[in-house]
């Protein structure tokens, strides 16, 4: 009898204490914890059953109910989305040999004015950027020689920092909005002609004497800008740009003094992908070696306008630049070039484009006869359903005086979007 009431005592004594024990077991991370998720229960037969039974001499333990420690919340990383996007341009050129000048026009045959790929894409909603690279960067280690080397450049390699709505802060290595020829940095394979205009490429050597264009290159900087989404065609929105850039060449790896350059841009979005911008520019040059380093300063001005009318395209540029000698005192030299175009498209399944253009391009006030003027006539036929376009122009090109020369070209090109 004795030993039917020890017992019962002793079962109700393990029935209430032994659930307390195991939840503070469970509590100080003891031996009644929780198993790791997805690791197999001494106490349970499978991954299914929390719970635990058993009998203290003959009398029924309660079921102790396990409960799983709460994870905590998950952060998404930065969405990061990337496009890539490449373009290939390969032309031939015929020029007309000079009698008198040994390099112009003796390089007949193939060209391949780009081999561009990039990336650009978006890092979550605060940041935008674009990498893209050329390998048919034409390197000439002397002026006026009829033979190049095909290199790999850097072209595009900047952040866009969003700060707010359509104002983003630039980073990085690229091209202001200075050169009035914008089709170079938002349409470069939708031209109307096979090169850019007269006054911001300049002349390349065996075409002519060899001169630079106008406007600045790539260069590495920042900007603040306010840059309108040029993929909506409802027109009338403005946009500036306030950069501050290096202002070397376009391939130097830093500056070349202490003084950096600055431009500022204001430009329209206008209907049907129209265009103005008005820009200008300060920039201390450093040229020439020790110790014979000199410093010029450029003050530079552009206009420029693209005003479709229907199938019509109208467009002008005008570059001008005055450079003083403050190392030397020499005199201030002017420079000035200018373009403009009428071209007209036929829409279709081929829709074809003709087009002409006047270029004119004074290097310098200095030399009284380095002036050049080209007359351009071109057509376009594309093939939108293998992102294809052919491209035929013949140019006319006058020089004065004594520099005058044989040097008329004909050139087609082919250009496929990837």
């Amino acid at each position: 009898m004795q030993h039917r009431v020890r017992g019962a005592v002793l079962g109700t004594i393990a029935a209430l204490v032994v659930p307390r024990v195991a939840a503070s077991d469970d509590a100080k991370g003891g031996a009644a914890a929780t198993p790791t998720a997805g690791a197999p229960s001494s106490d349970a037969p499978d991954d299914t059953d929390n719970t635990s039974a058993g009998t203290d001499n003959g009398v029924a333990v309660p079921p102790v109910e396990r409960v799983a420690p709460e994870a905590p919340p998950a952060s998404d990383p930065p969405k990061v989305t990337w496009e890539p996007f490449a373009y290939l341009r390969l032309q031939y050129r015929m020029v007309r040999n000079d009698p008198n000048v040994s390099f112009i026009g003796r390089d007949d045959g193939f060209e391949l004015q780009n081999a561009r790929l990039g990336v650009r894409g978006r890092l979550a909603t605060r940041f935008r950027y674009r990498l893209a690279f050329d390998g048919a960067f034409d390197e000439r280690e002397q002026l006026n020689v009829p033979q190049g080397r095909l290199r790999v450049a850097l072209r595009d390699a900047f952040v866009d920092a969003v700060v707010s709505g359509d104002l983003v802060v630039r980073a990085g290595y690229f091209k202001t909005l200075f050169d009035p020829d914008l089709a170079d940095q938002y349409e470069d394979t939708d031209r109307a002609f096979v090169d850019r205009p007269l006054e911001s490429r300049g002349v390349r050597a065996t075409d002519g004497y060899q001169t630079p264009g106008l406007p600045p290159g790539r260069s590495i900087g920042a900007a603040l800008r306010l840059e309108p989404d040029v993929t909506k065609k409802s027109g009338g929105r403005l946009g500036f740009e306030l950069a501050v850039q290096n202002g070397g060449e376009p391939t130097s790896s830093n500056n070349d003094n202490d003084v950096p350059a600055v431009s500022a841009s204001v430009f329209a979005r206008l209907a049907n992908e129209g265009w103005l911008v008005a820009s200008a520019r300060f920039n201390r040059r450093t040229a020439g070696e020790l110790p014979f380093r000199r410093d010029e300063d450029d003050l530079q001005g552009a206009f420029g306008a693209r005003l479709p009318v229907g199938p019509i395209g109208l467009g002008a540029g005008v570059v001008f630049v005055r450079t003083m000698f403050p190392t030397t005192g020499g005199p201030v030299e002017n420079s000035y070039g200018a373009h403009a175009q009428l071209t007209l498209k036929i829409p279709g399944s081929r829709p074809v484009s003709i087009g002409y253009r006047f270029g004119i391009l004074d290097a310098s006030s200095l030399i009284l006869t380095d002036r050049v003027i080209e007359h351009t006539a071109a057509a376009v036929i594309g093939v939108p359903e293998i992102r294809v376009r052919f491209q035929l122009q013949f140019v006319h090109a006058q020089e004065q005086g004594a520099r005058a020369l044989t040097n008329d070209r004909a050139q087609l090109a082919a250009e496929l979007s990837l």
